[in-house]
């Protein structure tokens, strides 16, 4: 587990003690969880599916990291202005577009929060063509080029997500918000073509129902909440395993991740538990899970490549006089990668 910056230790939560892990509080600021995470970010520039997820209890500062404050940007913001910089600097050898889309999932329904004409719940498909790519038809998708750009849909974004009063928190999110950012990149030089993805996840508040004192529709709310994590639960542990069958279509919020949680993605956990001694049962759930998520190994991640259209490569070949060696739509490095789990 990691978060850099903060002091090494052991924690002990309950009597229980759950192995080596960096921990750090409140004072540290998004700041110091961004320079942690920054590489695994800009790497979608380079054609990888990244998939970070903000877990832990309601209240125990999971929107703060991944929103922040207008003082203190979180995740969200810092990873699109750090994209923005890093397809500044490429510009000499690279063409980017930058796209987002921001989706909740709410009693198990996906809802795009950058429409707001529109409350029709969308369906996650399979993409035409057989690549086993999933889709969701009807999702709003922005361009970034700008600050501004950045500003406008993460204003927009907040503003339609559900939120609730519980007895844990005054302003709880009753539903799981993902920011999906989607890099398409081409090299000059080459014509070849990367499409990368990165996905920014704030679950809802994992909880006991009977602390947070939900009845009628948050306690439906609660129950979806649950069951979802609960799903997430069963990829890590089937991932964990080695298992042949990953159950990915058991949740919408699993399917929608089923790329960056494959054998050939990139994750990270970052795991929030509260301070304070009363909430200490719920934090040793987290802790517990977040254990058994750090033992899980994706594999080696995959970059999603495509060669460049015929005509160019061509070209490239009269010009170089050899052809391109590797058209594979994969490409792997030779260094597995294991699941991160950071701890806040």
């Amino acid at each position: 587990m990691l978060v850099g910056g903060a002091r090494l230790g052991k924690v002990v939560v309950g009597g229980a003690r759950l192995g080596t892990v960096v921990v750090g509080g409140a004072r540290l600021g998004t700041v110091v969880v961004f320079e942690e995470v920054s590489p695994l970010i800009t790497s979608c520039l380079d054609g990888y599916s990244v998939c970070i997820l903000a877990y832990g209890q309601t209240g125990s500062g999971k929107t703060y990291s991944m929103e922040g404050t207008p003082s203190d940007p979180g995740i969200n913001q810092r990873a699109l202005r750090l994209l923005l910089s890093k397809v500044g600097e490429r510009s000499n050898s690279w063409e980017h577009q930058l796209s987002v889309s921001m989706v909740e999932i709410y009693n198990e329904s996906l809802r795009d929060l950058l429409d707001s004409s529109s409350n029709t719940p969308l369906d996650i498909k399979m993409a035409p063509g057989g690549a086993g790519e999933l889709y969701v038809p009807g999702l709003m998708q922005r361009n970034v080029q700008c600050m501004q750009d950045i500003n406008k849909i993460l204003e927009l974004g907040h503003k339609q997500r559900a939120t609730e009063q519980t007895n844990v928190n005054s302003h709880s999110s009753r539903s799981h918000a993902l920011l999906i950012l989607t890099a398409k990149g081409r090299e000059t030089s080459t014509g070849i073509c990367t499409t990368g993805k990165l996905y920014l996840v704030d679950l809802a508040g994992s909880e006991r129902v009977s602390r947070s004192g939900a009845a009628g529709e948050r306690l439906r709310e609660a129950q979806c909440i649950n069951r979802s994590l609960s799903a997430l639960g069963d990829v890590f542990s089937a991932l964990r395993s080695d298992q042949a069958y990953v159950p990915y279509r058991n949740s919408k919020l699993t399917y929608l991740l089923q790329e960056p949680l494959s054998r050939d993605g990139k994750a990270l956990l970052l795991l929030q538990v509260s301070p304070t001694e009363k909430n200490a049962s719920e934090s040793l759930c987290s802790l517990r899970f977040g254990d058994r998520v750090r033992a899980v190994e994706l594999g080696a991640p995959a970059r999603r490549i495509e060669p460049p259209p015929l005509r160019e490569q061509t070209e490239t070949e009269s010009l170089t006089g050899r052809g391109a060696r590797n058209t594979s739509l994969r490409k792997r490095p030779i260094n597995s990668g294991r699941l991160r789990i950071g701890l806040q």
